[in-house]
């Protein structure tokens, strides 16, 4: 076993694992929808069910929001998830055609053991990764498997630790595939559901280690924690987004961004910053610039009746803030 960081580890690591590691992979979120119901899904009450697009954290209602996001970041490659991205195939080969065009690495997830025709339709993509809902029937993927390694996809199958089911196992083995184990994450959406069935949860995520262990098994096998992927893989994401905003955002070590947040009449806010010679952003609901306003300018400001805070944020469309403190 190959240790890494926040207690992940592997024998086998896709190059789809690998630029996730790196940060530099985009993960598209391309329909909520899904005809299974897996108790522990955890995607949010905004998504789930939902026909809605996200690249990343970025709403996309056309291609160009895909495009923005891409840049953004200077992905790599994508991961295509949902939902069920099988669901809207049309959608789905037209984002893996885009993502392929301009020479990115793009795995898609899966619960739909897909057979010959419908994976001729995606043959392009470079992994698979099937799931089992809820670890049932794992036989399923059999021959999905084996007809996607035929037009020379990397497959595997991606699982929670949730129970261990020997069948997986095998199936992988013979078939020389990898198998992925992501340590059970609890999030507002599945949270109930993992306590009525005994999960016992500490912070985010449930520790079940003795499931992990009998998955390694497996000869090709990756188990990614869930601090994993807040503390590289999110991350480095973030560090890579923060590299390019405006010069004047200050860039923390944890890729989060600080800058001065201006809120009320942003045209009077503009007309001063622009007389002083500061650049900013100008968004719907505030302006963002240097946070090293000198103490003239935040005078002149404030006398206008404009709010200001300095802000710490995160790089992404959203803008979540970590930390705001009024000046």
């Amino acid at each position: 076993m190959r240790r890494i960081e926040a207690g992940s580890y592997y024998t086998y690591l896709t190059e789809g694992c690998r630029l996730c590691r790196r940060g530099s992979k985009l993960v598209l979120f391309i329909t909520g929808l899904c005809r299974e119901n897996c108790f522990y899904c955890p995607i949010s009450f905004e998504r789930k069910g939902k026909d809605v697009i996200y690249a990343n954290e970025r709403r996309v209602k056309r291609i160009e929001d895909f495009y923005t996001e891409l840049e953004m970041m200077d992905a790599e490659g994508v991961a295509i998830t949902g939902g069920e991205p099988l669901l809207k195939l049309g959608r789905l080969v037209e984002y893996l055609r885009i993502s392929k065009k301009i020479d990115l690495h793009v795995h898609i997830y899966t619960s739909i053991p897909a057979n010959e025709r419908l994976l001729s339709k995606i043959k392009i993509v470079d992994e698979i990764r099937f799931h089992p809902p809820e670890l049932r029937n794992p036989e399923r993927y059999y021959e999905p498997i084996k007809t996607a390694k035929r037009f020379g996809i990397e497959v595997g199958i991606e699982i929670p630790a949730i129970k261990f089911e020997e069948k997986i196992v095998e199936i992988v083995n013979e078939l020389d595939v990898f198998l992925n184990v992501n340590q059970l994450e609890a999030s507002e959406s599945n949270w109930s559901e993992l306590v009525k069935r005994g999960f016992q949860i500490k912070d985010y995520f449930v520790e079940n280690p003795d499931v992990i262990k009998m998955y390694e098994r497996a000869n090709k096998f990756h188990y990614c924690s869930a601090r994993f992927k807040d503390v590289a893989q999110f991350r480095r994401r973030l560090l890579r987004m923060a590299m390019n905003q405006p010069e004047f955002y200050k860039v923390t070590r944890d890729g989060t961004i600080v800058c001065c947040r201006i809120e009320g009449n942003l045209d009077e806010a503009e007309k001063i910053l622009q007389r002083r010679g500061y650049n900013y952003s100008r968004f719907e609901d505030c302006i963002e610039t240097s946070p090293e306003l000198n103490r003239n300018v935040r005078e002149d400001l404030k006398s206008k009746g404009l709010k200001l805070s300095i802000v710490e944020r995160y790089p992404t469309a959203n803008r979540t803030i970590i930390e705001l403190t009024e000046i």
